[in-house]
C-alpha cells in the first residue's frame, strides 16, 4: 500500500478517543485538500456508523450543524444529530473566560424567536445563573435540522457573553446577617487593671491605616503591605501601653477615622470604584485586619475600660463596616469594651467640659466645623474645650475655627504609586494620641512614630 492510500485509510477510519466533531474536522480537511474524494452522505455514513442511511439532504443539513460547531471553536454535537434526542437541546460547548472578568459561551440551543430576546433564558440554556451573572451581549443564527420523524426542528447557534452582577450589599444586609450569625463560644473576657475612675482619658486615634495596600520601594520609597501593615500597627500600639505603665486612666478612646481598609471590594477598588493596587485577596486583608484589630482591643481592654468609635472612610464605607461590625461582635459578651459602630460618618462626645468630634475629613474644609455645633448643639454649649479629629490627607494640619481646633491628623501608612507620582505622603509616619482631663482639658499629645 502506498503511503498516501495509508493516510487516507487512516483519515478514514476513526480513533477509539476521538469525538465526531474532531473526527469530522480529519475528514473536512482531507476532502479539502484533495485526499479523500467523498459526498456529504458518505462522511455522514463516516461519522454515524450505527445509523440507518438517510438522505443526501438530511445530510447536507446535519454537517452544516457540524460546520457550525467548528465555528464556535469546538462546541459538543447536539444530541439531534443522533436522533436519539428530538428536543434539539444542545450540550455545553467552550467556554472563554475574558480579561475582564466576564465569560463568553456558544451553544447549540432549540428555542424560539422570543426566547433568542430573553436574557434570563439564554442565560439559564448556557448554563449560567441569572441572578449572578447579567447578560452582556448575544448573538443567535438558526438551522434547521431534519429529525429522524421528517419532521425539522429550528436550532440556533446562541453565543453569548456574560459577566457575574455586582452584590450591592447594603448596612442594613450586614446587620441582618450577624444579627443571626452563630458564633463560637466567647473568649476570655478582658480585666482593666489601669483603671481610675477619676482618672484621665486617653484617645488613641487610627485614620487611614489601608490595610491591604501594597508599594513597592523601588517605584514609592519604601514597601507596605499587610504583613507591614500589621508591623507597624502593633509597633505603635506597644509604644502607647509603654507609656501607659504608670498611669491610670478612667477610660481609653480607641477611634478608627476610615479608610481602615484600602478598597471595598473584591474587584479591589474603592466604594466609588477606583481601581487600588493591593496586597492579595481582599478576604487574606480583612482576616488579618480583623485579626490585628482584636489583638489591640485585648491590651486596650486589659488596661482600661475601652470605647472603640466607628467613622466611615471613602475607601471602605462598606467592607469597613463589616470589619467593625465583626469586631463588636467579638466582644459581644465583655462589658468593659463598647462600640459605637453606626454608619453616622459623623460622631461625637462630651466629658464634662471637653468635647470631641470625629469624621474621615473627606467633606468640605470650610464645612469641617459647623456640623458639630447644629448636631451636638446642647453638648457643644456645655463644652469648654471643643477639639475635631479627621484623617483623609495622610498629613499633620492644626487649624483654629470659631473658637474650635480641628486636627487632621497623620497616617501610619505608607504612599501608593499614585500618591508617590504626585509627591504627596512624604509626612512622618505616626500614630497619634491625646491625654485629656475632663474638666481642664488636653494635657499630652503623644507621637508614636514609626
Amino acid at each position: 500500500m502506498s503511503q498516501s492510500k495509508r493516510a487516507v485509510a487512516l483519515l478514514i477510519k476513526r480513533n477509539v478517543n476521538e469525538s465526531v466533531l474532531q473526527y469530522y474536522s480529519r475528514l473536512k480537511q482531507a476532502v479539502s485538500d484533495g485526499a479523500l474524494d467523498l459526498e456529504r452522505s458518505e462522511i455522514y455514513s463516516l461519522l454515524f456508523p450505527s445509523l440507518e442511511p438517510v438522505s443526501a439532504d438530511h445530510a447536507r443539513k446535519s454537517l452544516r450543524v457540524l460546520d457550525l460547531c467548528l465555528d464556535v471553536d469546538g462546541c459538543v454535537i447536539p444530541t439531534i444529530l443522533s436522533d436519539s434526542d428530538e428536543s434539539g437541546v444542545g450540550k455545553r460547548v467552550v467556554v472563554e473566560i475574558n480579561k475582564d472578568g466576564s465569560q463568553s459561551s456558544g451553544r447549540i440551543i432549540s428555542m424560539t424567536e422570543s426566547e433568542s430576546k430573553d436574557a434570563d433564558f439564554l442565560l439559564r440554556k448556557h448554563g449560567y445563573d441569572a441572578a449572578e451573572w447579567e447578560l452582556i451581549s448575544a448573538k443567535s443564527s438558526i438551522w434547521d435540522v431534519q429529525s429522524k420523524g421528517g419532521g425539522t426542528n429550528t436550532l440556533y447557534s446562541s453565543k453569548i457573553t456574560a459577566k457575574p452582577k455586582k452584590i450591592e450589599w447594603t448596612i442594613e444586609d450586614i446587620d441582618a446577617y450577624f444579627e443571626t450569625k452563630i458564633f463560637k463560644s466567647a473568649r476570655e473576657l478582658t480585666n482593666p487593671t489601669n483603671y481610675d475612675s477619676s482618672g484621665e482619658i486617653l484617645e488613641i486615634t487610627l485614620p487611614d491605616l489601608h490595610a491591604g495596600l501594597y508599594a513597592w520601594h523601588k517605584e514609592t520609597g519604601s514597601n507596605y503591605d499587610i504583613h507591614i501593615t500589621r508591623e507597624r500597627f502593633m509597633k505603635c500600639l506597644n509604644d502607647i501601653l509603654e507609656r501607659c505603665k504608670e498611669r491610670k486612666f478612667e477610660k481609653i478612646i480607641f477611634a478608627t477615622l476610615g479608610d481602615v481598609l484600602h478598597v471595598d471590594n473584591d474587584q479591589q477598588t474603592t466604594g466609588r470604584g477606583t481601581f487600588q493596587q493591593v496586597d492579595g485577596r481582599i478576604t487574606k486583608v480583612f482576616d488579618i485586619t480583623l485579626d490585628m484589630l482584636i489583638d489591640a482591643t485585648i491590651l486596650l481592654g486589659n488596661f482600661a475600660p475601652l470605647e472603640v468609635i466607628y467613622v466611615s472612610g471613602n475607601h471602605d464605607r462598606l467592607l469597613g463596616y463589616t470589619l467593625v461590625k465583626a469586631l463588636e461582635k467579638a466582644f459581644r459578651n465583655d462589658d468593659n469594651i463598647t462600640f459605637d459602630i453606626t454608619p453616622n460618618p459623623r460622631k461625637f462626645q462630651r466629658n464634662e467640659n471637653v468635647l470631641i468630634g470625629w469624621l474621615h475629613g473627606d467633606c468640605n474644609k470650610n464645612h469641617i466645623t459647623e456640623w458639630i455645633q447644629t448636631e451636638a448643639r446642647q453638648d457643644f454649649g456645655k463644652s469648654k474645650f471643643v477639639e475635631i479629629h479627621a484623617g483623609h490627607f495622610h498629613h499633620q494640619q492644626v487649624i483654629e475655627k470659631s473658637g474650635m481646633i480641628v486636627r487632621y491628623l497623620p497616617t501610619i501608612c505608607a504612599s501608593s504609586a499614585w500618591e508617590h507620582q504626585q509627591a504627596y505622603g512624604q509626612n512622618i509616619k505616626t500614630v497619634v494620641s491625646f491625654v485629656w482631663n475632663k474638666w481642664n482639658g488636653l494635657r499630652e499629645i503623644w507621637y508614636s512614630n514609626i
